[in-house]
């Protein structure tokens, strides 16, 4: 027995990470994959777990699918099939999946007829005589219940009745009955002898559906618990959901429904010869060797669980673990047509889970809506119209330029939305927005190149633009798409096997992400992120790229994007809320977190000679961060204190990015003098595009802002402008007074064989003398991998949708990839590639000169080396399992 037994005194509690299971549970239940077996699933515990959280989650989860307080519509139609109510073996449990199926669709009406003609067959009699006087009576009886389902026919046979009730019209009867009673009756009947249901024949081994109706009739040699009557049942049955979720004709007001799933849930399948084991058992049987699709069956075990149920086979100990390979078998199918979910013998007794699925928002079916039948019958009129209009003469027609689709300006002065470089501008007018206007002009000249005929469409969504009366330092987002605009020239230049052309879309959310997403605060504001679903079908967009930048507001339009069922393969964003557990699922990135960067930074101003040669003993660590900053700024300080505190002491110095909270000029001399004070570091750990001010300020500041001639003041920046990077000479002569560190996440070297200096070489290609940097090959990346993976798929199906390249990444990701910003490896259980590659550089003084002084993590070699410096003073590589601990 698997489970042991547990006290009945208490409420069960959900497993460890059960929400994570039951947020897959609803997104394959509201979406349906293309899978053709769908496996049933057998929820289960450990050794030692409370038996009855199975069930207990099983009926929980009804209510998920079931009626919310004050809705009159269910979420996705849903059976529940429990010994406990049931009585009957499989005959009574499937009635009543089929019945509740039809009361609980949330649109539309649900017609069973394979499923309620084979279920009349058992309820009929066999005449006497030869085969056809023996099928006549079932053939009468199967059409007297055809007449109940359709009112069509039954309308017609009470006409007839009606005009043979009177004298007049008493002539025509007989002409009417033959024509609308007697005609239908007889092409049903052919029906049934040559042409329909003919797999209920193969599965009788019978000629037509007829024959093999007298075997499992009423007095037939079949018993009505006959396994054979079972799979004729059960997948008649499947057989009309199959249809009933099938696109519907282009007319059909119902044709952009009914993309959810038909579950069917069982509480306890403990008993042998209940019925609930008995429609599991049928399920496992047919299911072997027909596809299943859409049906997901569901099931809760306390004991031994049946021995056709094949183990699912995940680590229930990773959070992810379970949760993804459900995710995996459900929407990729599997051979086994049963899988037993084994569920951790660890309780949430916190009750984290429970909250979360409480909160979480459940299946969602597309609703009834006045104007649905408006669809119908306005297509066949503006048919007409249009024909009339397109033959009509032009010169009776004159037509407007199209508006553009989707550039918005806002009240900050920016202009945001979606564009593919011309259909609209985002670009504001002048100098301020030169830059935009310069790379809208190079990704509409790349999408022209592109030939007529199959491409994907990839979203470059980031900040890339600035508010009135702001003038730091241009966003990083401009540089990260002029390395995605040289990735997306390369590979559509080349020639390879199975080559998909990229076309690129430009996507500006404005500054600090504010419109990339929906704000309660400004509801009517535009939303970005819905504007790129939007487009999702007519520009076959794959997937979305960029983000560039950790903040709630980033998150949202993440989260939205992943809802829509389209994959964001991120870059430049590093904080831990991102990755972390409640991270979209649809969501990956190729930078490495906060938490990979603070323990190197720290171990960095620890050990490094050259800091300590401009520094005092351990040296101090001035932080300055940005206490309004959350997502990135105030999570690395908290890293970084975390890993730094034993070692050398901390000060912190508060720095807003936004206008209006602490100015450079309030902190620049404060800085200087606790610098001064404890011959320490400035740590930056703000946004580097308000760090010119504050260098800036520091040089305007006078007293410890300008040390003695021949010094200077250390600083470190988790990353520093694209300026300072591309032009270290300037960077040295603009602040005499300052050597600078800086964090990235490469680093050129003089090896030809290192990606990084071919991926310099495609970026001169497209934007001739203008440097290339590591920000810029972390674009050229994105766009790289997304592409391989399309590759990859092609040869299994040219239609490429964006849920196949999530799916693709999840089962098989992308490993050792050689990319220009370090080897990646990206899967289910990878959000980020693991040991990224992370470097210090240092720009000297007085020369300009840049050095890099560590290199960690997996580096373009592929080497994975255990120590940075140079010797004699190595030092140990900090790890992502061992960054918490300094040697």
């Amino acid at each position: 027995m698997p489970n042991s037994p547990t006290p009945t005194d208490s409420a069960p509690r959900y497993p460890r990470w059960s929400d994570r299971l039951i947020r897959q549970l609803d997104t394959f239940a509201a979406t349906r994959s293309r899978a053709e077996k769908v496996p049933a699933l057998i929820l289960t515990r450990q050794d030692g777990a409370d038996v009855r959280a199975p069930a207990f989650m099983v009926r929980e989860y009804e209510h998920r699918l079931s009626r919310r307080r004050g809705n009159p519509h269910f979420q996705v139609p849903h059976a529940v099939v429990d010994d406990a109510e049931l009585s009957g073996g499989f005959l009574a449990a499937i009635d009543r999946v089929g019945l509740r199926f039809q009361l609980t669709m949330p649109s539309g009406r649900l017609r069973l007829p394979a499923f309620h003609t084979c279920r009349a067959v058992l309820d009929c009699e066999r005449g006497a005589g030869d085969f056809q006087a023996q099928q006549q009576p079932i053939l009468d009886a199967l059409y007297a219940a055809l007449l109940k389902r359709r009112k069509t026919l039954r309308a017609c046979a009470r006409l007839a009745d009606f005009l043979g009730q009177h004298l007049l019209t008493g002539w025509l009867q007989g002409l009417v009955a033959a024509l609308i009673v007697g005609f239908p009756k007889l092409c049903y009947g052919f029906h049934l002898r040559h042409l329909g249901l003919r797999w209920v024949a193969h599965e009788a081994n019978a000629t037509c559906f007829l024959d093999a109706a007298l075997a499992f009739c009423q007095d037939g040699e079949l018993d009505r618990e006959d396994p054979r009557v079972r799979r004729i049942l059960l997948r008649a049955l499947i057989t009309d959901l199959r249809k009933a979720t099938r696109r519907r004709t282009w007319l059909s007001h119902l044709w952009a429904r009914r993309r959810w799933s038909f579950v069917v849930l069982m509480p306890e399948i403990d008993d042998a010869d209940g019925p609930g084991r008995a429609f599991l058992g049928t399920f496992e049987e047919l299911a072997g060797d027909h596809p299943s699709k859409p049906l997901l069956v569901l099931a809760a075990c306390a004991g031994p669980p049946p021995d056709y149920a094949a183990p699912l086979g995940a680590d229930p100990d990773r959070p992810n673990g379970i949760a993804d390979k459900v995710f995996t078998f459900l929407n990729e199918g599997s051979d086994e047509p049963v899988r037993l979910v084994t569920l951790p013998a660890e309780d949430d007794t916190e009750g984290t889970a429970k909250t979360k699925i409480d909160t979480h928002w459940g299946v969602m079916a597309r609703r009834d809506h006045p104007l649905d039948w408006v669809r119908p019958a306005a297509l066949p009129v503006m048919a007409a119209a249009t024909a009339g209009i397109l033959l009509a003469p032009h010169y009776l027609w004159p037509t407007a330029p199209p508006a553009p689709p989707s550039c918005v300006t806002v009240r900050t002065g920016e202009r945001v939305g979606v564009t593919d470089g011309r259909q609209c501008d985002l670009a504001v007018q002048g100098d301020r927005g030169r830059e935009l206007r310069d790379l809208e002009h190079q990704v509409a000249k790349e999408n022209a190149q592109i030939p007529d005929g199959r491409y994907r469409t990839l979203v470059f969504l980031a900040p890339l633009s600035l508010q009135n009366g702001v003038y730091d330092d241009p966003p990083i987002g401009l540089q990260i798409l002029r390395g995605a605009i040289a990735q997306q020239h390369k590979l559509n230049t080349g020639v390879r096997q199975n080559k998909m052309p990229i076309r690129l879309l430009i996507a500006n959310t404005g500054q600090y992400f504010q419109y990339g997403a929906h704000s309660a605060a400004a509801p009517k504001a535009p939303d970005v992120a819905q504007m790129i679903i939007g487009r999702q079908r007519q520009d076959h967009i794959a997937a979305v790229i960029g983000i560039t930048q950790s903040r709630p507001e980033s998150l949202n339009a993440v989260r939205e994007l992943d809802q829509a069922g389209i994959p964001v393969i991120a870059n430049g964003v590093s904080g831990s809320t991102m990755v972390g557990p409640d991270s979209p699922q649809r969501y990956f990135q190729i930078s490495a977190p906060d938490g990979r960067v603070a323990p190197v930074l720290a171990d960095f101003i620890r050990h490094s000679p050259a800091v300590r040669g401009l520094t005092s003993g351990t040296p101090h660590a001035v932080v300055v961060y940005d206490p309004t900053d959350i997502a990135f700024s105030t999570d690395l300080k908290n890293l970084f204190v975390a890993a730094y505190r034993r070692h050398g002491g901390i000060d912190e110095v508060k720095y807003s990015e936004k206008p209006g909270a602490t100015t450079p000029e309030t902190i620049a001399s404060e800085v200087c003098n606790k610098v001064a004070a404890t011959h320490g570091i400035v740590v930056y750990l703000a946004r580097s595009g308000v760090l010119p001010s504050l260098l800036n300020a520091m040089q305007s500041a006078g007293g410890q802002c300008q040390p003695p001639e021949g010094t200077t003041i250390p600083m470190i920046t988790e990353s520093s402008p694209i300026d300072f990077q591309l032009h270290p000479g300037q960077t040295a002569r603009a602040y005499p007074y300052m050597t600078l560190f800086y964090e990235t996440t490469n680093a050129p070297t003089p090896d030809s064989r290192d990606p990084y200096a071919q991926f310099a070489q495609d970026f001169a290609t497209v934007f001739g003398g203008r440097s290339a940097d590591a920000d810029a090959a972390g674009g050229f990346d994105t766009v790289g991998v997304v592409s391989k993976v399309i590759e990859d798929l092609l040869p299994a199906s040219d239609d490429v949708q964006p849920n196949d390249i999530y799916l693709w990444l999840t089962a098989h990701g992308v490993s050792q990839y050689p990319g220009a910003s370090g080897v990646l490896q990206l899967d289910g259980k990878n959000k980020y590639p693991p040991d990224k590659a992370v470097f210090i550089r240092e720009i000297a003084q007085p020369s300009g000169i840049t050095a890099t002084l560590l290199s960690c993590g997996v580096l373009p070699d592929r080497q994975n080396p255990a120590k940075w410096g140079t010797p004699p003073d190595t030092f140990p590589c900090p790890r992502d399992d061992t960054a918490a601990a300094s040697p």
